[in-house]
């Protein structure tokens, strides 16, 4: 009796004037639902496993999003904190040099406090065993735990006079080293520690909770000055003054710019100003063109979803017309009915929602670890939180009101006496109800052909990618690099010796047919110096700049077009030479051979040394695969100024490259062991082959690629799912009207052509409205391709014959099926 109350009271229901009568009726039609839904495992499972699969992708994603672009910064007011970077017109530049940041830092109003920071390549050796450890670490000035608004959770931060030239050497530690290493000994503030062979004294700890861009376990005084370091390698962050706004704040530097440019003329470019960035804004520019196009392709697979559980709705709805008959016989309005309807698939929705969430929790940790290293900035954060929740819950409610509002209005608009008269299970399907499912089904068609093009020209791209033609060969090289920091490495005779000696080593391997040292890996980095060309007047270009040894152009197959290449005996007491290549060429030496023309290579650094150009080698990849060959400049190592020298390979990490006649990691043991021989604390860090590099140069395509395939292949999975089920109802329900045609003469072949008929025509438009949605969206996934255009013929002409091949087969079981029919059987049965 209980059940029949209940099942009374969900399908008429009272008024009710009071919130508790209207949450009793609310219930009780959710309780309704879920009956209904477990009367019909069939729908209710393959409605579930596509709502959860919708749903689960979309939360999958937003959790990225959340973490990246949403979720503050995890520091105190991160609103407040800006990036000072070197702005061009519309170009932005972060990486400043230490004259800069220390007049911007002595002569701004708009910034409580200003502090820069640069990345360390250190090798520590901090357990005392035979084995280096390599440590990352950061060297900042004392403002920065003030301008992030953190402080060590044990000890204290940097002075002024620690950050100055001549300071106490003193270091804080992470929280994951001091537990890692020290085993959270608290006794260790104030004791020392070695780094690069010199000893710091350990002042704090940060907390298990402190997180930076960069990946620190050491963090030391950066101690710049005015008269420091001039490479541009120190990014530079600001906490705005109270009242200041990001706007006030860009006006005051770019005064302030104007002044430096005054008083230091060889420094900045008329072209340079000042810019004034959000932190967190500079951090997540380049992922966040990815991430938004990843949002929306997780929101046409929704769509889809929903489209789809519509029409199975829709299809599901006509059969219970007599059933809906009934309620409204009984006194039922159309408004409780549509309210009846839109609670199921909230319910269901829910369900899904779920499932999906479930789906996301696994897929999330999935998914970061086929993320190339560093392609998303505070992928350490990614994780659910509340706004995860929230957002799984809204947009299960969403989903629901989508998929469920057309079909609950199309249900309510039943004629009762036509309704009552009809047997249960033999409902057919309206006009509008047929009408609305191949709308339903274009749909489908059409966000699945957005989401497969959009795929197909990753693919396009990624194949470009992997047949360019680089300018090397990358074949069979194993590459590492060292730090040559400390005391033992002051000079660059010191630092030239070890390079000689460990070369000599290397090279009398077995295995190994040669072996050079550069400051700068192919597609690994850029290093820039500025450089005036003799008879061009005094103004000064910045090229890209890569210090070798001889043996570089043989061992990277980089063939010389004209002149040399460097030899044995360009060393520093011989005439200073250099190379450049075809690209340096056609943009600075158009009107004279270059080999008759000289350079002066960092004369802000103070060396105006002439050097003579000696060689012109191929164009080849240096920066990036996708880049255009960009002028370079090759110094010989044994010429570089003192400057220079100690800026490039001792501070920052030199890089050795063996070519090998043997798979090139076999050999990194043997090669470890003879740079352990020479010096027994210097750890090798990055030991790779070239082939690993260029691979991981295009890593970043390879995942977008993968990415936006999967989706695709959902998408377009679940379009053909929603045709056939669509066309399969379609025929089930012009049964009668087929047996009439074959009972009159029709043959079997003109029932299969009736029945694809309505597939060619919402093929047809589907793929028309999705080629203009494929055009709409071609400015948004433009940056993304190499080699093909957004809006490619050729990937858009086999897209759509695929998706019409596609759809047709979808179509064709239930064409085949509908020619089955026995006439005599079909009538009857009607």
């Amino acid at each position: 009796m209980t059940k029949r109350s209940d099942d009374k009271d969900a399908d008429v229901g009272g008024s009710g004037g009071g919130v508790s009568e209207w949450l009793t009726s609310v219930w009780q039609e959710i309780r309704y639902s879920l009956r209904t839904l477990r009367k019909n495992p069939g729908f209710t499972l393959a409605a579930l496993a596509i709502l959860a699969l919708g749903i689960g992708a979309n939360t999958t994603i937003f959790t990225v999003v959340n973490a990246v672009l949403l979720r503050p910064l995890p520091y105190p007011d991160a609103d407040r904190i800006m990036m000072v970077t070197r702005s061009f017109g519309a170009d932005t530049i972060n990486a400043a040099n230490m004259p800069k940041f220390v007049f911007w830092r002595e002569n701004n109003r708009s910034f409580q406090s200003l502090a820069a920071y640069r990345s360390m390549g250190s090798g520590v050796n901090l357990a005392g065993g035979s084995e280096p450890e390599y440590v990352p670490g950061l060297r900042v000035s004392s403002d920065f735990f003030s301008v992030l608004n953190v402080e060590p959770g044990l000890g204290r931060s940097f002075t002024r006079e620690e950050d100055k030239d001549g300071g106490q050497q003193v270091v804080v530690l992470s929280d994951a080293l001091w537990r890692r290493t020290f085993a959270a000994d608290p006794g260790l503030i104030g004791k020392a520690i070695s780094l690069n062979d010199v000893s710091y004294s350990v002042v704090g700890i940060m907390p298990e909770s402190f997180r930076f861009a960069i990946p620190a376990d050491v963090i030391i005084p950066l101690r710049a000055s005015a008269t420091g370091d001039k490479g541009n390698n120190c990014w530079v962050l600001g906490r705005l003054a109270d009242g200041v706004t990001r706007e006030q704040a860009a006006v005051e530097m770019n005064l302030i710019a104007e002044r430096f440019r005054a008083a230091n003329p060889d420094m900045m470019s008329n072209e340079e100003s000042a810019g004034v960035l959000p932190y967190q804004e500079s951090l997540t520019a380049k992922a966040h063109p990815l991430l938004m196009i990843l949002f929306g392709a997780v929101g046409l697979i929704q769509l889809i979803a929903c489209a789809n559980v519509a029409s199975l709705q829709l299809a599901r709805s006509a059969a219970r017309r007599k059933q809906i008959g009934i309620r409204m016989a009984l006194g039922a309005s159309w408004r409780r009915i549509v309210r009846q309807l839109l609670t199921e698939s909230v319910v269901l929705s829910f369900l899904g929602g779920a499932v999906g969430l479930l789906l996301a929790s696994r897929g999330v940790p999935l998914l970061m670890q086929f993320v190339p290293e560093g392609m998303i900035p505070r992928a350490q954060e990614i994780g659910f939180d509340k706004q995860v929740f929230l957002f799984t819950l809204g947009a299960s409610i969403l989903v629901g009101l989508i998929f469920g509002l057309a079909p609950a209005f199309q249900s309510a608009r039943v004629n009762m006496s036509d309704a009552l008269k009809e047997e249960t299970g033999k409902a057919s399907m309206g006009r509008g109800r047929s009408r609305f499912q191949s709308v339903m089904v274009v749909a489908q068609i059409a966000l699945s052909f957005v989401l497969v093009v959009s795929a197909a020209l990753l693919i396009k791209t990624f194949t470009n990618l992997r047949n360019l033609e680089l300018g090397f060969d990358p074949n069979n090289i194993l590459t590492f690099q060292v730090t040559l920091g400390g005391s033992r490495y002051k000079t660059s005779e010191q630092t030239l010796e070890f390079q000689r000696r460990a070369l000599e080593r290397i090279k009398s391997l077995p295995g190994v047919e040669t072996a050079a040292v550069t400051n700068t890996l192919p597609l690994s980095g850029s290093f820039n110096l500025p450089i005036e060309i003799d008879g061009q007047g005094s103004e000064m270009m910045s090229v890209e700049a890569r210090i070798v040894t001889p043996e570089y152009f043989q061992l990277m197959a980089l063939p010389v077009k004209a002149g040399r290449a460097f030899g044995e005996n360009d060393t520093g007491s011989s005439p200073s030479v250099v190379m450049v290549n075809e690209a340096f060429e056609r943009k600075y030496l158009t009107d004279a051979d270059p080999l008759s023309r000289r350079v002066i290579v960092a004369r802000v650094l103070g060396d105006t040394t002439s050097r003579q150009i000696v060689g012109v080698t191929r164009d080849a990849k240096h920066l990036t695969i996708k880049a255009e060959p960009t002028p370079v400049m090759f110094m010989p190592v044994t010429q570089v100024p003192e400057k220079i020298m100690l800026a490039t390979m001792t501070v920052s990490p030199t890089r050795f490259l063996v070519r090998t006649t043997v798979e090139p990691l076999s050999l990194s043991a043997a090669v470890k062991r003879e740079v352990l021989a020479l010096d027994p604390v210097l750890p090798m860090t990055n030991v790779r082959s070239m082939d690993q590099i260029v691979s991981r140069s295009i890593a970043p395509d390879r995942f977008n690629m993968f990415l936006l395939g999967m989706f695709a292949v959902i998408g377009l999975a679940l379009a053909m799912i929603g045709v056939y089920a669509t066309m399969n109802y379609s025929a089930i329900q012009r049964t009668h009207e087929i047996g009439i045609r074959m009972a009159l003469g029709a043959s079997s072949t003109d029932v299969l052509r009736l029945i694809l008929k309505r597939g060619v025509v919402v093929a047809v438009i589907g793929i028309v409205i999705g080629l203009g949605g494929a055009f709409a969206l071609a400015p948004l996934i433009r940056n993304l391709l190499f080699g093909v255009g957004a809006t490619d013929p050729v990937t858009l002409a086999i897209v759509a014959a695929v998706l019409a091949t596609a759809t047709l087969l979808a179509c064709f079981i239930p064409a085949r099926r509908a020619t089955k029919v026995d006439p005599i059987i079909a009538l009857r049965n009607e």
